[in-house]
């Protein structure tokens, strides 16, 4: 999952969003709607999908378009939507499950959480984007399930495996501070998880984990693993000079 979400000064922009999925997570994707007794066959690489999202990702936000792609590790769809007021989208921070498809295993789930927003403009004309970051589930988790992980990750590793996310900010001008060091050129990275690169060495992730105590403790630990680009701060703002029109 990528989305980039772009952002004028006054609050409006779009979001630009592609889910992809690879040949066998839609094969799972249907086994668990099956098992689950649904009668409808489940796309999740359908407009009739792309067209849902536009409710989760909140009021006043509006459909614009998508398309089909494909690549040579899945295929999915690129959608894009508007909204007028970045103080009321909600964006998800990682895949919510198509269909209404529950899914759970080994402390990870497909519900997603998300984040908000809010903007505000400093004397100068410059604008100031507010990001405000949930408690993540997956610290949550791995908080909760810290002596088990040993005999969860190969069960992660293969229901999850070759899962990438992705969630980047672009503002509408010049970025002049932001507290977070993911920042390249006009873009900043609010999360950024390769599942495969994370778990490459799963003995030395494991042993960062376990020497860690509490979800604060677990995040200072994951700040400089390879795979992972996560925020640490509850709040993150990009101070950004607006594009003279």
């Amino acid at each position: 999952m990528t989305t980039v979400m772009k952002v004028n000064a006054d609050g409006s922009g779009t979001v630009e969003h592609r889910m992809l999925f690879t040949t066998q997570a839609l094969a799972q994707l249907r086994q668990f709607a099956a098992l689950g007794g649904r009668g409808q066959a489940v796309d999740p690489t359908s407009e009739q999908q792309a067209r849902e999202m536009t409710t989760a990702l909140g009021p006043g936000v509006t459909y614009v378009s998508s398309t089909p792609v494909k690549t040579p590790t899945g295929e999915g769809r690129d959608a894009v939507y508007a909204f007028t007021d970045v103080g009321q989208l909600r964006v998800a921070t990682q895949p919510a499950a198509p269909g209404g498809i529950s899914i759970k295993a080994a402390g990870v789930t497909m519900d997603a959480e998300a984040l908000t927003f809010s903007m505000t403009h400093d004397s100068n004309g410059g604008a100031v984007l507010h990001v405000n970051v949930p408690e993540n589930a997956v610290v949550e988790a791995i908080a909760s399930n810290a002596a088990t992980l040993p005999q969860q990750l190969p069960m992660i590793k293969s229901m999850l495996a070759g899962a990438r996310i992705t969630l980047m900010v672009e503002p509408a001008g010049s970025i002049v501070r932001a507290s977070t060091p993911y920042v390249d050129g006009q873009r900043v990275t609010l999360l950024e998880v390769d599942l495969d690169q994370l778990l490459k060495d799963p003995d030395a992730l494991l042993a960062r984990v376990q020497a860690a105590k509490t979800p604060d403790q677990i995040k200072a630990a994951l700040k400089d693993v390879p795979g992972l680009k996560m925020a640490l701060e509850r709040e993150i703002t990009i101070a950004f000079t607006p594009t003279a029109k």
